[in-house]
């Protein structure tokens, strides 16, 4: 019965007090920060080899099994996936939550630079990446024009994409399909 007997007794005393707690929720959540995609990375290191000329079974044999008793042994593996195309290796790890990929990025690379010598002279070295969010396109943009398609992707080539590289923000501009301009100098 305190708190009613006060509120009566003392109105003014309520309204300051409301007062104070909604400008204290407004100043908060001017203040409060939000982001569209939280910061965010899964743990998954892959890592891709090139073999060419290869076909999948000698690819399989000759480089990815080697590759996966490799890494096999690293800790926090939650699963190890591998696939063996024509003249490619690809070596999925996933990592138990909350491992730190950096760290585990520099265990995989160590395990794999210790058996570059047991691989096929002609592999090109393989390269490992982990996967983060940030390197996902943001934007992808098409054009098409009524121009020759040698003189449209010049255009692309040599004026507009290096007016969207230097646009704040951007982090690279890739070309993707097109004709490029080829000189042949045959006999």
């Amino acid at each position: 019965m305190k708190l009613a007997e006060i509120s009566i007794k003392r109105p003014t005393l309520v309204i300051v007090l409301f007062t104070v707690l909604i400008l204290g929720g407004l100043l908060s959540y001017t203040m409060l920060n939000y982001e569209l995609l939280p910061k965010f990375s899964p743990s998954v290191v892959s890592v891709t080899t090139v073999y060419p000329g290869a076909s999948p079974s000698e690819v399989e044999n000759t480089v990815s099994k080697k590759i996966e008793d490799a890494v096999s042994s690293m800790e926090n593996i939650k699963k190890l996936e591998t696939k063996s195309f024509e003249s490619l290796s690809i070596i999925t790890i996933t990592l138990n939550s909350g491992t730190d990929v950096d760290l585990a990025l520099n265990d995989a690379q160590r395990k794999v630079n210790a058996i570059l010598g047991d691989l096929p002279d002609d592999v090109d070295p393989p390269s490992l990446n982990k996967f983060s969010l940030d390197d996902l396109p943001i934007m992808t943009l098409s054009s098409s024009g009524k121009i020759n398609e040698a003189d449209f992707y010049d255009l692309i080539d040599k004026r507009i994409a290096p007016v969207l590289s230097r646009v704040p923000g951007v982090a690279q501009v890739n070309l993707i399909g097109g004709q490029e301009r080829e000189v042949w100098t045959g006999t």
